[in-house]
């Protein structure tokens, strides 16, 4: 197609792509070493929390799909956080406020990506948890480069009057892109989870810091906030399309919006890829499979999220059609696969860059925005230790009950949109791995419709802006199982990032 610009990385003994070259690089160090892709993928999380810190730092969720290679199944790891117990609509009412402020001290949710990693190490790790941390701290405490997307989120944010003096010291407020930065503050705090584990965070000193500073302007953490908080181990949630198996992450995620989009599409016969009819057809299933979303998706220790019916194509017909409220946020996803046959399609995000832009002076973390996407009623309404609908999801395909490819991206809300256009492109159009990345791509909200140039769109009589190609649409990765246990795996030519292995 006239795209392929990064090289793919193309191996039997597996791989990395993610957002940054180093967190690539530190994840086939752990490969090299002997670890399994999820040492690897503990590794590379950790890494991209430093590197990346804007869109997934320490203070972020994370969600994971999980292939256990021995037992030949894919686990779906939640480690989306829960709101304070303090933090409910009766609060916000006595505070004058109509609902969660989008920056600040009320718009964190308990950070719950630390403990979903170490958990993930305790479950399937292979290497003693202090090697594979003070492997991440080897490679990044010298200093590391800052990817342009870091320049850039700083100095979008850095005239802001809601940063403060512990931002300004945690960031590189006046570098250049690709120069030489160091973060001797995160490191700090990386040096006591590779001694205490999780405990460090959620029961020990870099917790307290957070908590203490947090409530200081305002918020309302409490200690047990942290102590109490879990990940869960599910199940994943999947569709048949076209003979393929579409794997995604269940609710509290809105991995089931990807799959109610594949749903309303199945019956559609694909014209070309880059065409007004494709625009079109997609938009349509967009508006139903939002409001589906809207109606029904939530935290199903709280809700009963119908599933089945939101599976069920009659259902989904009989719905409606809703809208969708721009899509702003920012996130890192990241794919690993090991020589074993093990992978992880994981995603970590603070939401919106920075996310709540409250940063602890002693450990340098900056914690999420997530709260902010609570309603005050509905299926996401906000309560005490509730975890907010999350934009955060990943893709898992198989085919005859073997995987055939691993991918995400970042996109907000738009994520589903995303997913279900790589997913076509493969498989409705027979793209390979990296021209489905690659291809433009068009992205839908009741507001506008964003465009990337190689679409027609001379008959296109929706309101659109057209975008430069490569536009600002989302930074994908992507694992593709080859033949005789080769796999390939690339990152976005939107993004910084780079596939590398072993």
């Amino acid at each position: 197609m006239g795209y392929f610009i990064k090289p793919p990385w193309v191996s039997n003994l597996g791989g990395i792509a993610s957002e940054h070259p180093v967190a690539s690089g530190v994840g086939a160090g752990i490969l090299r070493s002997g670890g399994n892709a999820f040492d690897a993928a503990v590794a590379v999380s950790l890494t991209l929390a430093v590197v990346q810190p804007h869109l997934g730092g320490l203070g972020s969720d994370l969600v994971a799909l999980i292939y256990d290679a021995n037992r030949g199944r894919i686990e779906f790891l939640n480690a989306t956080g829960w709101a304070p117990a303090g933090l409910s609509k009766g609060l916000l009412e006595s505070r004058g406020l109509s609902k969660v402020p989008l920056r600040g001290p009320l718009s964190p949710v308990v950070p719950g990506m630390l403990a979903g990693l170490y958990s993930l190490w305790r479950r399937l790790g292979s290497i003693e948890w202090r090697s594979l941390v003070n492997h991440v701290i080897k490679a990044v405490e010298p200093g590391f480069p800052a990817g342009p997307g870091l320049i850039r989120a700083v100095r979008s944010v850095v005239d802001s009057n809601a940063i403060d003096d512990a931002f300004k010291a945690a960031y590189p407020i006046n570098a250049e892109p690709w120069s030489i930065i160091k973060m001797p503050k995160l490191i700090k705090a990386l040096e006591l989870i590779a001694e205490e584990g999780d405990d460090a965070f959620y029961r020990g000193e870099i917790g307290e810091s957070i908590i203490a500073h947090v409530n200081s302007l305002g918020g309302v953490f409490s200690i047990n906030d942290f102590r109490d908080y879990r990940p869960e181990w599910g199940e994943p949630v999947s569709i048949e399309y076209r003979g393929f198996t579409i794997n995604e992450t269940p609710p509290n995620t809105q991995g089931l919006t990807t799959l109610m989009i594949l749903k309303l599409l199945e019956d559609y016969k694909p014209s070309g890829p880059f065409t007004v009819d494709r625009i079109m057809n997609h938009i349509e299933a967009y508006k139903v499979a939002y409001r589906a979303r809207d109606m029904f998706i939530g935290d199903p220790r709280f809700i009963n999220v119908p599933i089945n019916d939101l599976l069920n194509l009659s259902f989904l017909k009989g719905i409606g059609e809703g809208s969708l409220h721009g899509g702003v946020g920012d996130t890192t996803y990241f794919v690993v696969a090991d020589g074993y046959g093990n992978v992880v399609s994981g995603i970590q995000s603070l939401y919106y860059h920075f996310g709540s832009l409250v940063t602890d002076p002693n450990f340098g973390i900056t914690l999420n925005n997530r709260a902010s996407d609570f309603s005050l009623s509905g299926p996401n309404a906000l309560e005490p230790r509730r975890r907010p609908m999350h934009t955060l999801s990943t893709v898992i395909i198989t085919k005859d009950g073997e995987l055939k490819y691993a991918l995400g991206t970042s996109g907000a809300h738009y994520r589903p949109q995303q997913h279900a256009l790589i997913v076509t492109n493969i498989i409705d159009y027979g793209m390979n791995p990296v021209d489905a990345v690659n291809a433009p791509r068009f992205l839908w909200s009741s507001g506008e419709l964003l465009v990337e140039d190689g679409y027609e769109t001379n008959s296109l009589n929706v309101k659109h802006t057209r975008l430069s190609y490569p536009g600002t649409t989302g930074v994908a990765s992507i694992l593709a199982l080859l033949n005789n246990g080769f796999k390939l795996l690339y990152s976005d030519i939107r993004g910084d990032g780079l596939a590398l292995g072993p």
